[in-house]
């Protein structure tokens, strides 16, 4: 129950554990391998860090609304940030991307914070490094939708939040790589009292794969991609109702899972505080707060979300 994955003689089976769950998930985004981490904000840096030693990146561009963690990470390891203005659907626009990418690791998002849009995929072929924060829609890779995210396996890294559509406790993510072997050479330190090498920001971790690996054998790969393909389900169960109701509006179609709509009349964070027990955030895009609801919870149910936003509406 205290294991050390940096000491094979004291988890043996813990270290093969994860091994097998990183070996099971990264083809499917045709990526080699890679290793767990808390979350994707760690997933992010290990990224950036290792465009920066493997492949000399020296600056970070991503899209105006990138995840907060990118910007951290540029920060943190020195590298200038240049965002890219977004489209209406709030997509990097790849023909604003500077003209020399020789020099830049490309983040590119497969789901955005606000909106769950996801970037073109196939964009910054000249990188240096190419990078998608797949945090929130990178499972959509395992089920009926994964064509959402064609483009996603010319990445050269590739962050996964698995507490999302994985279903796994808050601190679960993955780091993975189209050169594992490469990526994490340069990721690695020793230490004469280290039985493996220390891979990544992290020292010592725990059996962190036990509860995914639970997961994914009893589930399999069919009863994965049927609680997510059900889940995107909800989500357009939810766009189809705010269609149909005259005091609503629909910011757009979702694209993966995440429904962003408001009233068309009345201040929409006054309507939210209104609320309890109602499957609503809020989010502001292009200045405007909108709702926003994200299909992560299989018993949220549709019909009570719109009924109670039209009642608080008197």
């Amino acid at each position: 129950m205290n294991q050390n994955l940096l000491q094979p003689d004291s988890a043996p089976r813990a270290r093969l554990l994860e091994q097998r769950v990183v070996d099971w998930l990264a083809p499917a985004f045709g990526m080699t391998g890679g290793h767990l981490v808390p979350d994707s904000t760690l997933a992010n840096l290990t990224a950036l860090w290792a465009a920066r030693d493997v492949a000399g990146a020296r600056r970070v561009v991503a899209s105006a609304v990138a995840h907060v963690s990118i910007a951290k990470s540029a920060r943190i390891l020195g590298m200038p940030l240049v965002e890219v203005p977004v489209d209406a659907a709030q997509r990097l626009r790849s023909d604003l991307l500077p003209a020399d990418l020789s020099d830049a690791v490309v983040v590119l998002t497969a789901g955005t914070t606000a909106t769950g849009s996801i970037d073109p995929l196939d964009a910054a072929s000249t990188a240096v490094w190419r990078h998608v924060d797949a945090a929130w829609a990178g499972p959509l890779r395992l089920s009926s939708h994964a064509a959402v995210l064609d483009g996603i396996e010319h990445a050269d890294s590739i962050a996964l939040s698995a507490h999302k559509w994985l279903y796994q406790p808050k601190e679960s993510a993955l780091v993975m790589f189209a050169d594992a072997a490469k990526a994490h050479e340069s990721l690695s330190f020793g230490g004469s009292y280290l039985g493996a090498a220390n891979i990544g920001l992290l020292g010592s971790h725990g059996a962190a794969a036990l509860p995914l690996a639970a997961t994914l054998l009893a589930w399999g790969r069919a009863g994965l991609a049927a609680r997510i393909d059900a889940e995107m389900a909800l989500a357009g169960r939810l766009a189809d109702r705010v269609r149909a109701e005259p005091e609503l509006q629909l910011w757009a179609e979702p694209v993966a899972g995440v429904v962003v709509w408001r009233p068309h009349a009345g201040d929409a964070v006054q309507v939210r505080d209104r609320l309890s027990d109602a499957w609503v955030s809020t989010a502001v895009v292009d200045g405007q707060t909108w709702f926003r609801s994200v299909a992560a919870n299989p018993l949220a149910d549709p019909d009570h979300v719109v009924d109670a936003v039209l009642a608080a509406l008197g």
